[in-house]
């Protein structure tokens, strides 16, 4: 839990923004570190993989699980973190590579660590260290750091530790997504560059197109049209991990969550949905001709039911594997200008300090986080 701080004037919105600009180059400077080369030479190859996450977290796992996937032979599945603590839960083999990813160490986090011994191995993700837990009070996730060290599961640490001040974190998400492509490009047999300071580069890159696409796509996302919420359609490459966009609206300007949708599912619901409960309709499509047709047709379609339609343009054109920094960049924009213009507190935002109960919560009593 974050630590009480009393409210600043701007409402933590110049935080935000540097803590935006500094993306690109710590994406750069993390890899070129010792721990983004351990996050590229993993410990032993997993035979399969669950992966689990909650929060930007869960965007996480299941881009590592959608990387795995596609391009490696390694089979791979995303579970959510609830799942794991049933007693007949089928994912607790011994052949599979439990993988965990949480910035924080948080008690959810820590309920999925604590079923581990059903797995044939450990990977946990997090910015936490032994020293900055112990620094900050936090006895619990710092014993539960130093089990899994003595135990020799493998831990991979990336920025930022320290990103509590505001409700939504930025910097955690974004690195977090390097180190999994980081894991991942070392079991991929070439098929993805495996270099950490190549693929930190190209991330880079591709937060900083997508934001200067964001600058021009989005302008201003007003709270009278976009206030009830959005759907947002996606390449089927995108699809599976854009959990964390959502928690850009809903953490950072406190609004619903955007419903998400492969392209193709448009036609079969959620636009007959819309005809009905009118919401504006955003489309994060690749530059190419498949779907730039795709496009046309879902323009057309929004058109007749008079449905505000806005997309990128040109496209995404950042490479399969990089899409997801392209995304997260792409709406800076709407976040920062949303924050700012009307006056969002993320230092003293709505319900802070009521989550205690739910948020601290381990399982229930005899849960295999607990035994």
């Amino acid at each position: 839990m974050p630590s009480p701080l009393v409210s600043c004037p701007d409402r933590g919105a110049a935080l935000l923004r540097g803590r935006l600009e500094s993306i690109p180059a710590l994406l750069e400077v993390w890899a070129a570190s010792p721990e983004a080369a351990r996050a590229a030479q993993p410990q032993k190859r997993p035979q399969r993989v669950v992966a689990t996450g909650l929060g930007s977290s869960e965007a996480h796992a299941r881009y590592l699980v959608w990387l795995l996937n596609r391009f490696t032979d390694i089979p791979a599945e995303f579970l959510p973190t609830g799942a794991l603590l049933s007693a007949d839960s089928g994912c607790r083999r011994q052949d599979r590579t439990l993988v965990v990813f949480s910035q924080g160490l948080s008690a959810h986090a820590r309920m999925a660590l604590g079923c581990r011994a059903g797995f044939a191995r450990t990977v946990l993700f997090t910015a936490a260290s032994r020293e900055g837990l112990i620094r900050g009070g936090k006895q619990d996730r710092a014993r539960c750091l130093e089990a899994l060290m003595q135990e020799g599961a493998e831990v991979i640490r990336f920025p930022l530790e320290d990103e509590y001040t505001l409700l939504i974190r930025v910097v955690g998400p974004a690195l977090g997504f390097l180190a999994a492509r980081l894991w991942v490009g070392a079991l991929s047999e070439g098929s993805l560059s495996g270099d950490p300071q190549t693929v930190g580069a190209e991330a880079a890159q591709a937060f900083r197109t997508g934001w200067s696409a964001g600058r021009v796509a989005w302008p201003r996302m007003e709270p009278e049209v976009f206030g009830q919420g959005f759907v947002l359609l996606a390449s089927p490459d995108l699809i599976e991990c854009l959990q964390n966009l959502a928690f850009k609206f809903v953490e950072g300007l406190f609004r619903p969550a955007p419903t998400l949708q492969e392209l193709l599912q448009f036609a079969h619901g959620p636009f007959q949905q819309l005809t009905a409960a009118p919401r504006p309709v955003v489309v994060l499509h690749r530059a190419g001709e498949i779907e730039g047709d795709q496009l046309r047709r879902i323009r057309k379609l929004c058109l007749s039911a008079s449905l505000r339609c806005h997309d990128t343009g040109s496209g995404l054109v950042s490479r399969t594997d990089f899409l997801v920094f392209e995304a997260e960049g792409l709406f800076v924009e709407p976040l920062l200008q949303g924050v700012e213009r009307e006056g969002v507190d993320q230092v003293d935002w709505p319900g802070r300090g009521l989550d205690g109960p739910l948020y601290e919560y381990s399982g229930p009593v005899g849960s295999p986080a607990l035994g």
